[in-house]
């Protein structure tokens, strides 16, 4: 992503929910600027609440050299107090960089140091098939405060030559806790999983299912279909350890694989069989599904899928199974945390 920003020579629109000035983040500005100052149109929404860490210094920087920063629904009080406390919550989880409108990157990546020491993942787009999401980068804009004059250029209804082709294979998972593109993931998620017919496996941080999707893994379990569920066995937030741990026995007792990795992961994906996948931003919790607005790619490519299982295979090997004999002597303690964590898993 990096290099790619120093390569770009026309724009650079970027939509990201942590971005942080330290030393992760520190070059990133040094090169949004430099490119700026030379003229390249660089655009930049920001979550209010994601990026709270990003100083007043690096915006000034920033805009400053020419960069037009945007931060998603700001933290500042109105006098309509419940109206604001409501709209509080919803924030701008996607992550997606577009370069020259024809490079994009979508999936789980944040900039900040704490990043460095994870696992993460991101695909990489090129080409007319970036044509849809920079529609959604000009209405993200657009919801941000910025002028929908600057970004009436992307909004262009005409689709691209070649475009309808490959929609066949992609599709864009554009989702928002407005309107009709609420939920979007989960009916990804219920679709996919209720087609499969030889394997399941599922990447994310944090794993808040809903009865739905149990009752859609234990279906597919009976079908004969081989599940794998990969989890860090300590999230970077204590109390999504807590509600995970507390899913451990429904979900072993589906038929669901656990396998925990030592090292934080942070990537979002999934695959169906060899022919079909996911990556994006939404984690499996709540939040994610009816709350965030997220995005991702799902793809209907057997080279692609069979790509990311070329990748769930290496976690595989880096991965501990769930020792479910240790699991269930767990002390009152641990059980006591995550009695109380799924009662707020709602939230979360």
């Amino acid at each position: 992503m990096y290099q790619a920003i120093l390569d770009a020579t026309k724009s650079i629109y970027w939509e990201i929910y942590i971005f942080i000035d330290d030393e992760a983040g520190g070059r990133f500005i040094d090169a949004l600027c430099d490119k700026a100052r030379a003229g390249v149109e660089v655009k930049i929404v920001v979550d209010a609440l994601g990026s709270w860490g990003l100083s007043s210094l690096a915006e000034a920087r920033l805009t400053g050299a020419g960069v037009e920063v945007l931060k998603y629904n700001r933290l500042h009080p109105e006098l309509a107090l419940g109206r604001w406390f409501n709209r509080l919550w919803r924030r701008n989880h996607r992550k997606l960089l577009i370069l020259d409108e024809e490079v994009a990157f979508i999936g789980g990546v944040n900039v900040e140091s704490k990043s460095l020491l994870w696992n993460d993942l991101f695909l990489k787009l090129t080409g007319v098939v970036v044509w849809p999401l920079l529609k959604s980068f000009a209405k993200t804009y657009v919801a941000a405060g910025g002028d929908r004059r600057r970004v009436r250029h992307l909004r262009r209804s005409r689709l691209p030559e070649g475009l309808e082709t490959l929609q066949r294979k992609i599709e864009f998972i554009i989702h928002s806790p407005f309107g009709n593109n609420r939920s979007l993931v989960r009916k990804m998620y219920y679709r996919s999983i209720a087609v499969a017919k030889e394997s399941i496996n599922v990447l994310t941080p944090y794993f808040v299912p809903d009865r739905a999707l149990i009752r859609l893994l234990t279906q597919a379990r009976r079908r004969g279909v081989k599940i794998n569920l990969f989890l860090p066995q300590r999230p970077d937030h204590q109390i999504m350890e807590w509600i995970a741990r507390a899913y451990y026995g429904i979900v072993h007792r589906a038929g669901v694989n656990i396998f925990l990795s030592k090292k934080m992961n942070h990537g979002k994906a999934m695959t169906i069989d060899n022919k079909s996948g996911f990556v994006g931003s939404s984690n499996i919790t709540p939040r994610s599904w009816f709350i965030n607005e997220e995005a991702g790619v799902y793809f209907d490519d057997a080279e692609m899928a069979e790509e990311l299982n070329t990748l769930f295979a290496q976690w595989q090997t880096e991965a501990e199974p769930l020792n479910l004999e240790r699991w269930k002597k767990r002390g009152w303690r641990s059980k006591a945390k995550e009695w109380w964590a799924k009662k707020i898993e709602k939230y979360v």
